[in-house]
């Protein structure tokens, strides 16, 4: 059993009843007529209440389900989403729970349920991707995440086949020449693969159509992973679909070392770490600006699912789960690879962007290793014991992490450091031994640092969160002896000077109590044993591979010692936290009430602290704790700590109440009495911040006082009755200041509720009965850590139930304190109802009802609220009950009280009437009162505002009110994750259960005041208070609006009659009056209102209207409310759905599901009246309202503001489900001329969007009409259907040449279909047919008045040269910031494909005239916007009509391209890539002649702008189509390569991205079928087809040869010293532009495949220092070459090409080359194979040698940083071979002589620097560690200090960094070091003194 399926309930003390049962009859019973009758809106609300009120908060429904009802259940829910069309909340629900059932893979398996994919795939495609005639987009966008987080838990229960189906469905989308809904596909492909373990006994079907072996195309994933290396987007997606596939598959799949080796390199790119400093950085994605054509047509732009990026999680689960041995190439080495190429990226000085990723990582893979070993360490683990994580792999990985973690320890970012906790802890849970030891010596040196704060401060946070692990015995018993001395350590972090390291230490001692810390000295028998000593050595010596023995002799003596502490450090504990309550800041200070949330914090941890210390203490310091706390109570009364101790006494009387009493309570009474005879307190006063100074003694023991009552058990208070009676009495009735009887008032509250209250008592963390055991206090120790089984039937709580002394006791303070306090306000409210109150009389006033309020609300626990329970047989009214036919819909709840342990439950007693009789009282003189303050409209603020709280607690509280639920859950839940209890088990300390089974019990409570009549006397009193919500005082609304916001939820009938008030306040009035619309505005954004408006047509409608024409009122604030109430509305506005009953399947499964056999029909048919009725009734209200709305938006009075909020509800209540209004339509039409650009803008997007209803409509009534009767879906198997699959690539080009069978073949408008595979079938279309018939020639009947309305403004007279006018008006911003607009273009296109060619006619003249406006940057961005609109909305035109257009429209085109200015034409390629966007450019062939042939480029042409623009709108046509116009592009034999050395930049850039997209266009797979593809990819091995490199066709292989020729003879015709560009600059930066381009705007399998070719080129170009332009490229091209992350063969190829620039004469060539081989080393570590790593490196340090210094120290750099990556094998190699390069010294030479033979001592200098700069390597490559072979190194190079330069420097350096990176750990490194060896570091490391 889980933790969060404990039956709590089952630990109340009293009986239960047959409740579960009941409930569950309930649910079914409502869930059968709602689904049965299509109550929709039912489902909702019932949903909602199920899972936010039952399952999620109260847990009444403890029982699990029976698997068969679960089973039903999951059906039905899946069916209801995927198939019916429910509202936002509604489908929210469904998903959360079928989500939560679905996710226990324990309860439900592939065998219970199988799911069709495909329903869910069809939910999110239709969401993602919407068309425009679609209900709610932004409702419909709201429901992705639901939808993921379903498809995430369903995807197991899809069949094991359906992996098949999914990538027949996806792989034929694959298109990544183009990004257009690309990331989608991944995302889909990612959600819908299969990945679940097939059922155990099913074979592996490894091939056909029913394939379910994943090995089989696993290689497919490999593959389209290899078409985007390092691009962060597909990089996340593809490895979390193959993680799952390892986590889910794990014992049947085992990947190969390749694959290993390329996850881990596409990880290794996630962090996106740096090489080499000043190196430009690879893009992490590539941008397709040059090709995607998407954003400008679709509504959502690059719209995708809300699927968060896990890259770091993703990678570290696939490290975890793919680890299974420790062979050589497995998982484990790769990862040793990693942390030693990463290390010293976790060093708190090497912070970076990379620092947060680095420690997300690290946490998600302890959080996963901990998960995995627990799963395989249970016994139902299904995974087989060789694939389970052995014990000395997983003590290997845990090192290696613990070595990430204590570098981050001490990070700079907050984040990181709590994250090394989190990781650490995590660790320490699996292999305490390997943690605790380094990490104890670390924390112990921290916290004793004085000076380096941020270190103590991350050592108590690091103790606060592996307290429990460090504590428990059972898990790590050595570390019960560090617990008293950490203890006395961080005493001195309680300081108030540093609250946040205060915090952390008082959370160590939080967490140390609730794992069962007891502290109570304990005696240690026998001589002290030899203690081992603890430090990193004896921790890094130890033998990973098992755990060490343990002395637990030893141990135990040592535990037993250190427990002596425990009295000093109690005594100076108490001591500290008193003086922190002392000084710190209390609210009672300030006058403006409020506290330092830090300080506040500070104060509730420091009680919690005190009281569990308390708790677990022995009772030998009973004595001292009393002593203590009643001198610091009777010595101190300061009332800046009267807070801070209230609570710690508090904290006293809970952990030992009868210590507590018998100490302060009797000295309490006693001053109150002294201080009151003495007069203190008689002053009136309402104040509630200032007071007089002699009130501070009063004042500081009545809140002790106050303290001490609020004890868990009555029956302690029993003793001290008449003396608290005495206090109360004085306190509440004699005082007259507001402090004191406001004190007084609480404890009257608090005893009655301590004396009738059902709690848990004795909450240590034992029983009592083991907490008094011999046994157990001479052993404690052992006990720690140890908690109860909650699940366990014998776990048990005690609880304090009322007595009959506590009831009599309460009964008379019932009697004595509230009964004569309601008289005497009833008497007070009519001698004071038309006269002015005095001082005295106001302070008066509100003691009475302030102690009413405390009385009213200490009555909680006596009687249940008033409630009735529903019986069987009244079902029906339950379900269709209400004011009326039309009315609200009926409480969909629960609607059944629960035993909720009160005192009186039977309502026929006296007492139960006594107690009911009097709440009543109170609530008729408080609405008395209330109506009075009403009337007068005036009076005193604060006594309005507690007789506001009067009447809340009135109506609301009984026992428990919504603010204390929800505090309590807070409460739970902070508890829950602060002390990181894992929900898998059912241990949990018994402290936490107690609180546990008090929030179950709260619940218990609350959920009974949910249910409570709207009786007459609370709406009479919540009338009341809703007239204060919209008092003058603001105050006053806001005590008022919080008051009636919580009756509303408890008893929500009561807010149907006060809606009409708030929304009569909005309405215009000559007296209007901002304050009440103010306070009416916060009502109905209110959630309760809110909720009830939206579903309820009866006050909908005029919520709306009211807010719409609330424009009357000027004051800001008030318009501010009024659009954020809309706004937040907007979102969730629905058209009326009419029910629809469920179909045959459906209503089978919902007839299956009653397990009750409750007949139902009765209550189905009235159930479908009732909605049949109610849904009339809205659909009148819709149309009415949609009236209203067009009207305000035609009144010429309305404002844009609340015209704006006018369209955005018809925006969202526009639906395709009922015909559109003609006068909205009309007046939409109207507005496209508006003079407000606000206005036509919102025009535009609605009639776009009702025209496409129109559309859609008209379709579905008549499937012949000509719009759909060319659509058709085309078999597509072979590929044959449109020809061979290379033919269809030249469809185009053929078609241009006047082949008519191209030109009649079907039209493809996807561009993906046939890219990477051809699918089954495709959707497509006819050519056009002959004749001039319009597409739309018959109208939906319902729709035609909608349509005739457009249509008499569209052609009217005049108005498209009106629309023309006001279209290109230009805007404010700046004519470079005018952008094409795709909302205009999306309405052009619509109506030119309604009205057809007609409309043209009308419309040429204004668009003609738009066009030859060149000089104007309006008028050409509206003609763009008119024609791209034109050309799109020309889909279904007859070729008549397309034939009139194109005469028309060419000789305009050819025009408007002739005089393209640079602002006009990014208008005109955003105008081309709309219109060509998923369109078969087949449709466009005119237009296509016009830009290939009709205006070809001419690189002679004296026009620079002119060509440069014709090459932009050739590349819109690649944009769009790719590779199907890539063949009619090159047909035209383009000119590109004459532009090659072109003087001007403009066109040369122009043409090397042309020449770029066309040559990368020409690529395309092409498989004729799926499992084609899936197979042969698998054929290329373990990681498929690398389709990471192409080189290109023919033609662009020539291409490329050929600019490599021409610029390779340009640089031989250079004449040297010339002055000036020339060709070959020219060329070499068109040659390079061309490469950039696939790095950064395109894909780059061109540029990877050829620019390895010209590496030597490159390195040459680069060192052009005159031509800053040509070096910047060339190094660019260089540097990103190096950073790519290649596939294995490319890698080597890169590799060698790379070391082959080292053999240049060049210095200057090399010294730039050897960073390029370090970096590609870095970025391949797991793609280069080890013999090209060991070339690389050995080649790197011969430059060490070389005559260069600059090319020495590049080569150090390089090596540097190559050594980090190192195996320990090679690091001895080098240390070797550069060890002995000193061995020969050098012959000492006398200062100013000259060596004996210079050439061979200037050679002995080269080769003893060689050797200083190699060894120089190893220590800089480990610069926070020392490696057993350091030492040795540091002492040759001290050796060396008295070299000349540079070998002298060399040293220098070498140590300077060293002291610097070791610095903050000297301490521990230094013992590395031998005493000798640590003398000539000193000499070297410590700078010589003048004077010593």
């Amino acid at each position: 059993m889980r933790l969060d399926e404990v039956n709590w309930a089952r630990l109340l003390p009293y009986s239960r009843g047959n409740e579960d049962a009941e409930f569950e009859h309930d649910f079914v019973a409502q869930f059968k007529v709602c689904m049965l009758s299509g109550n929709l809106p039912g489902i909702s609300a019932m949903l909602t209440q199920m899972d936010r009120q039952v399952l999620a908060v109260i847990v009444l429904v403890i029982c699990p389900i029976d698997i068969h009802m679960r089973i039903k259940l999951c059906c039905i829910l899946y069916e209801l989403t995927t198939t019916h069309t429910l509202d936002l909340t509604a489908f929210s629900m469904c998903c959360a729970m079928l989500a939560r059932m679905l996710r226990r893979e324990d309860r439900l398996t592939a065998q219970d349920i199988t799911f069709d994919w495909r329903k869910l795939y069809d939910l999110v495609r239709n969401i993602v991707v919407p068309k425009i005639w679609q209900d709610n987009p932004i409702q419909q966008r709201s429901k992705l995440k639901n939808i993921v987080d379903l498809i995430c838990e369903a995807n197991r229960f899809f069949p094991q086949s359906a992996a098949m189906e999914v990538f027949e469905e996806l792989l034929p989308q694959i298109q990544f020449n183009s990004m257009d809904r690309q990331i989608l596909t991944v995302q889909l492909l990612t959600l819908f693969v299969p990945t679940a373990r097939p059922p155990k006994g099913v074979e592996l079907v490894t091939s056909g159509p029913q394939s379910t072996d994943p090995q089989r195309w696993l290689p497919t994933i490999f593959s389209l992973w290899s078409f985007n290396l390092r691009t962060s987007v597909f990089d996340a997606y593809l490895m979390n679909l193959v993680t799952t596939l390892v986590l889910e598959q794990r014992g049947q799949l085992k990947l190969t070392n390749e694959q290993l080796r390329f996850v881990f390199a596409s990880g290794l790119h996630f962090f996106n770490l740096p090489v080499s400093r000043g190196a430009a950085t690879l893009p992490r994605n590539i941008s397709m600006q040059l090709r995607d054509s998407s954003g400008v047509y679709r509504m959502q732009a690059g719209a995708g699912l809300p699927l968060k990026e896990e890259r770091a999680h993703s990678f570290a689960r696939f490290i975890v789960y793919t680890m299974h041995d420790e062979s050589s190439g497995g998982t484990l080495e790769l990862f040793e690879q990693l942390v030693q190429m990463i290390e010293s990226f976790y060093h708190p000085s090497n912070n970076g962007a990379w620092s947060g990723l680095l420690a997300r990582f690290l946490r998600h893979l302890a959080k996963e290793l901990l998960q995995r070993s627990r799963a395989e360490a249970a016994e139902d683990c299904e995974v087989p014991v060789d694939a389970r994580l052995s014990r000395s792999v997983r003590r290997r990985l845990v090192v290696l992490v613990r070595t990430l973690a204590m570098l981050l320890l001490f990070s700079k970012g907050e984040d990181s450091v709590s994250m090394s906790h989190s990781t650490l802890k995590h660790l320490a849970e699996l292999e305490p031994d390997l943690i605790f030891r380094p990490l104890l010596d670390t924390l112990y040196t921290a916290i004793d640092s004085v000076t380096e704060t941020h270190r103590m401060i991350s050592a108590m946070r690091a103790l606060a969160k592996l307290a429990t692990t460090l504590s428990t015995f059972a898990h790590y018993p050595e570390g019960a002896q560090h617990i008293a001395p950490l203890l006395t350590l961080t005493l001195p972090g309680i300081d108030v000077n540093d609250p946040t390291k205060s915090y952390f230490a008082l959370s160590f001692i939080h967490n140390l109590c609730h794992n069962g810390v007891v502290f109570d000295e304990l005696l240690a028998s026998g001589d002290m044993p030899e203690v081992r000593s603890i430090s990193k050595e004896s921790a890094e010596d130890m033998d990973v591979s098992e755990p060490p023995e343990l002395d637990m002799n030893q141990i135990e003596w040592a535990t037993r010692a250190s427990t002596a502490q425990f009295e000093a450090w109690i005594d100076q504990y108490l001591r500290r936290v008193f003086a922190l309550m002392d000084n710190l800041s209390s609210s009672q200070d300030t006058s403006n009430n409020t506290n330092s949330s830090a300080d506040m914090k500070l104060v509730l941890m420091a009680s919690y602290s005190i009281e569990l210390v308390l708790k677990q203490c022995g009772s030998r310091y009973y004595p001292m704790i009393s002593r203590l706390i009643t001198q610091f109570v009777t010595s101190i009364t300061s009332l800046s700590a009267v807070e801070g101790m209230h609570k710690v006494v508090n904290a006293f009387v809970s952990a030992l109440p009868e210590l507590a009493h018998a100490s302060l309570l009797s000295l309490c009474c006693e001053r109150i009495v002294e201080e009151i005879d003495n007069g203190v307190g008689l002053t009136p006063s309402l104040s509630r911040f200032t007071r007089t100074h002699s009130e501070t003694t009063l004042i500081w023991f009545a809140t002790m006082l106050l303290a001490l009552v609020e004890c868990s058990d009555g029956q302690h208070l029993l003793k001290y009755k008449s003396q608290i009676v005495h206090a109360m009495k004085l306190l509440s009735g004699t005082c007259m200041s507001r402090h004191v009887y406001n004190i007084g008032g609480q404890m009257l509250n608090c005893v009655m509720l301590t004396l009738t209250s059902t709690t848990p008592c004795h909450t240590r963390s034992v029983p009592d009965s083991v907490w008094n055991d011999a046994e157990f206090r001479d052993n404690h120790f052992r006990h720690w850590g140890k908690h109860p089984n909650v699940a366990d039937d014998s776990f048990s709580l005690e609880w304090h139930t009322p007595s009959e002394q506590e009831i009599e006791f309460a009964q008379e303070l019932m009697r004595e304190m509230v009964e004569p306090r309601i008289g005497e306000l009833a008497a007070f409210i009519d001698s004071a109802d038309k006269r002015e109150l005095s001082n005295t009389e106001n302070v008066e006033l509100n003691r009475l009802v302030w102690v009413l309020r405390c009385g009213v609300r200490g009555l909680g626990h006596l009687v249940p609220p008033p409630g009735t329970t529903i019986a069987a047989d009244d079902l029906t009214d339950a379900l269709v009950g209400g004011d009326d036919a039309n009315g609200m819909p009926p409480r969909y709840r629960l609607d059944r009280q629960v035993p909720g342990g009160y005192v009186f439950t039977d309502a026929d007693s006296s007492e139960y009437g006594e107690v009911m009789d009097i709440r009543k009282r109170v609530g008729l003189a408080t609405a008395q009162a209330l109506q009075c303050v009403v009337g007068r409209g005036d009076g005193n603020v604060e006594n309005i505002k507690a007789l506001i709280l009067l009447g809340e607690s009135v109506v609301c509280y009984y026992a428990v009110d919504r603010p204390q639920f929800t505090s309590k859950r807070r409460a739970w839940n902070y508890g829950i994750e602060g002390f990181a209890m894992d929900n898998t088990i059912c241990e949990m300390p018994r402290i936490y259960a107690s609180r546990r089974a008090q929030l179950t019990q709260v619940s218990r409570l609350f959920h009974n005041t949910r249910f409570m009549p709207a009786s007459e006397l609370f709406s009479d009193i919540s009338a009341q208070i809703a007239h204060l919500c919209l008092s003058a005082y603001s105050e006053v609304r806001s005590y008022a609006v919080s008051a009636l916001d919580n009756i509303m939820a408890v008893v929500p009938q009561i807010k149907y009659p006060l809606i009409p008030m708030f929304v009569a306040e909005l309405d215009a009035r000559d007296e209007s009056n901002p304050e009440k619309m103010m306070g009416a505005l916060r009502m109905l954004d209110s959630l309760p209102i809110r909720r009830a408006c939206l579903r309820d047509w009866r006050f909908f409608p005029a919520m709306v209207l009211a807010l719409c024409r609330a424009q009357h009122e000027d004051k800001p604030q008030v318009k501010t409310m009024i659009r954020n109430t809309a706004v937040t509305q907007v979102v969730y506005v629905v058209a009326p759905v009419e029910p629809v009953p469920p179909g045959p399947l459906l209503e089978q499964m919902v007839n299956a599901l009653d397990g009750a056999n409750t007949d139902v029909s009765v209550a189905v048919a009235k159930s479908r009246e009732t909605c049949a009725q109610r849904y009339r009734y809205a659909a009148s209200e819709y149309t009415r309202l949609v009236n209203e709305l067009v009207g305000i938006l035609r009144d010429a009075g309305t404002t844009w503001r609340f015209a704006a909020i006018a369209g955005y509800y018809l925006d969202q209540l526009t639906s395709v489900r009922t015909a559109p209004e003609e006068q909205l339509v009309g007046t939409l039409a109207e507005y496209l001329t508006s003079d407000l650009m606000l206005f036509r803008e919102s025009a535009a997007l609605n009639l776009a969007q009702a025209i496409g209803m129109i559309k859609k409509r008209s379709k579905l009534s008549n499937p012949n009409i000509a719009a759909a009767q060319r659509r058709q879906q085309l078999d597509m198997r072979d590929g044959r259907a449109l020809g061979a699959p290379h033919a269809y690539a030249d469809l185009c080009e053929r078609a241009l040449d006047g082949d008519t069978e191209a030109v009649q073949t079907p039209l493809v408008d996807n561009p993906a279909c046939g890219w990477f595979v051809w699918p089954k079938t495709a959707k497509v279309y006819a050519a056009a047919p002959t004749g001039d018939a319009l597409a739309f020639d018959s109208i939906e009947e319902a729709s035609r008045p909608a349509y005739n309305a457009v249509r008499s403004v569209l052609f009217a007279d005049g108005k498209w040269a009106e629309i023309a006018r006001l279209f290109s008006v230009e805007s404010t911003r700046p004519s470079e910031e005018e952008i094409f607009g795709g909302t205009r273009a999306g309405l052009f296109s619509q109506v030119f494909s309604l009205f057809g060619p007609p409309l043209l006619e009308r419309a040429w003249t204004a668009i003609e005239g738009l066009a030859r406006e060149n000089e104007r940057v309006g008028a050409q961005r509206a003609a763009a916007e008119m024609i791209g609109g034109l050309l799109r909305g020309t889909k279904h035109w007859a070729q008549s009509g397309l034939d009139a257009m194109w005469t028309q429209l060419i000789p305009l085109l050819d025009t408007v391209f002739a005089r393209l200015a640079p602002d006009t034409l990014r208008f005109w390629q955003a105008a081309l890539q709309y219109a060509f966007a998923r369109r078969d450019p087949r449709r466009y062939l005119p237009l296509i002649r016009l830009i290939v042939y009709g205006r070809p480029f001419d690189p002679q042409a004296e026009a620079p702008f002119a060509e440069a623009a014709k090459l932009d709108i050739l590349r819109a046509l690649f944009g769009a189509w790719d590779w199907r116009i890539a063949s009619a592009v090159v047909a035209s034999r383009p000119r590109f390569l004459d532009a090659l050395a072109h003087p001007y930049k403009q066109v040369r850039d122009a043409a090397a991205i042309a020449m770029y997209t066309l040559s990368s266009a020409e690529f395309s797979v092409s498989y004729a079928r799926v499992d084609e593809a899936v197979d042969d990819l698998a054929r290329y091995g373990p990681l498929g087809r690398d389709f990471s490199q192409w080189a290109g066709s023919s033609r662009t292989q020539a291409l490329i040869s050929e600019m490599t020729q021409r610029v390779q003879a340009w640089k031989a015709e250079v004449v040297p010293l010339t002055v000036g560009p020339t060709n070959f600059s020219r060329g070499s930066k068109t040659l390079l532009s061309f490469f950039f381009v696939g790095f950064r705007f395109g894909p780059r399998r061109l540029t990877l495949d050829h620019a390895p070719n010209i590496l030597q080129l490159l390195s040459e170009l680069q060192e052009h220092h005159d031509d800053d332009e040509l070096c910047r490229l060339a190094s660019s091209n260089l540097e990103f070459l190096s950073q790519v992350l290649y596939t294995a063969n490319l890698s080597e190829i890169v590799g060698a090409r790379l070391l082959a620039l080292l053999d240049s004469s060049m210095w200057h060539v090399v010294n730039k080359a050897l960073p390029l081989l370090c970096t590609l080393t870095f970025a391949n570590r797991f793609t280069l194979s080890r013999e090209i790593r060991a070339r690389i490196l050995d080649t790197t340090s011969l430059f060490l040698e070389h005559d260069q210094i600059e090319v020495r120290q590049a080569a150090s750099s390089s090596l540097t940083n190559m050594v980090k990556c190192a195996s320990s094998n090679v690091i001895f190699d080098i240390n070797t071979r550069f060890s002995a390069k000193l061995q020969r010294r050098l012959p000492r030479v006398r200062y100013g002589r000259t060596p004996k033979d210079p050439h061979a001592y200037s050679k002995l200098v080269l080769t003893r620097h060689a050797g200083v700069l190699g060894l120089s390597c190893l220590v800089l490559a480990f610069p926070y560690t020392i490696p057993e072979w350091m030492p040795n190194v540091l002492v040759q190079l001290a050796e060396c200090i008295d070299d000349p330069n540079p070998i002298q420097s060399t040293v220098q350096r070498t140590f300077a960094e060293f002291r610097r990176t070791h610095m903050d750990t000297w301490h521990e490194d230094r013992k590395r070091f031998s005493t000798s060896q640590l003398d000539i570091l000193t000499d070297m490391l410590v700078s010589p003194c003048y004077y010593a």
